[in-house]
């Protein structure tokens, strides 16, 4: 009995010490979880603040770059709606040279009238005599620009516009250019044409056909009194 009651008492011990380790073993792993869970926390705080601050050098350098886009334009003139190239087709002896920019010709202190048509354009056809018939009566007083763009806007190619030129008798300063100027005067239609003052502002503009009696009368309010 002695010895049965020996093997109890220490079945029990053993018992009471294996609960005792799991309880204190569940307990460890309990105190360590919140820990884990810390760190794990710690970790997605971290990597979303890298994130954070990858996202924002990013709009910082971007920035940066726009910036100095915007002030090289300001120092360079590549973001004036004027500056734009004009290959002559007629009229080098007038402005000069096979090429001109046309910031140039409004750095000139004169009246600038530019016109924009195109080869295969009806109403450019009828309204291009009157046009000449002005830049003869104002060839002193003012600088006369046609421009063909009727490439962009399906009214003839560069062949057209040359044998229209010589159908007319035009003699006034002509040529082409690429989108430029059509997207930064907002040109919708053709003919338009832009009357610019001495000061190189924008005096008036005309969407669609003029008559030689208009274009006389923008011209002498343009010009002002003689």
């Amino acid at each position: 009995m002695a010895s049965k009651g020996k093997r109890n008492r220490r079945d029990k011990r053993r018992g009471g010490g294996e609960a005792s380790v799991a309880q204190a073993t569940s307990q460890a792993s309990a105190s360590r979880s919140p820990k884990r869970a810390s760190r794990a926390t710690s970790r997605r705080a971290r990597s979303q603040n890298s994130s954070t601050k990858l996202i924002l050098f990013g709009a910082g350098a971007i920035v940066i770059l726009l910036l100095g886009f915007g002030i090289f334009q300001v120092f360079t003139g590549a973001g004036s709606v004027s500056a734009f190239d004009v290959s002559l087709y007629q009229g080098q002896e007038i402005l000069g040279g096979d090429d001109i920019n046309f910031a140039d010709l409004l750095d000139d202190g004169k009246p600038v009238v530019l016109n924009f048509w195109g080869g295969d354009c009806p109403p450019c056809r009828a309204e291009m005599p009157a046009f000449q018939n002005v830049f003869e009566n104002h060839e002193e007083e003012l600088t006369f620009l046609g421009v063909d763009v009727g490439t962009f806007f399906r009214l003839g190619t560069r062949q057209n516009a040359l044998d229209l030129l010589s159908e007319l008798n035009i003699t006034y300063p002509a040529g082409s250019s690429n989108r430029t100027p059509v997207v930064n005067y907002e040109v919708t239609s053709l003919p338009t044409t832009i009357f610019f003052g001495a000061n190189g502002e924008v005096f008036k503009q005309v969407n669609g056909l003029l008559t030689e009696s208009r274009m006389e009368s923008i011209v002498s309010d343009m010009l002002g009194p003689s």
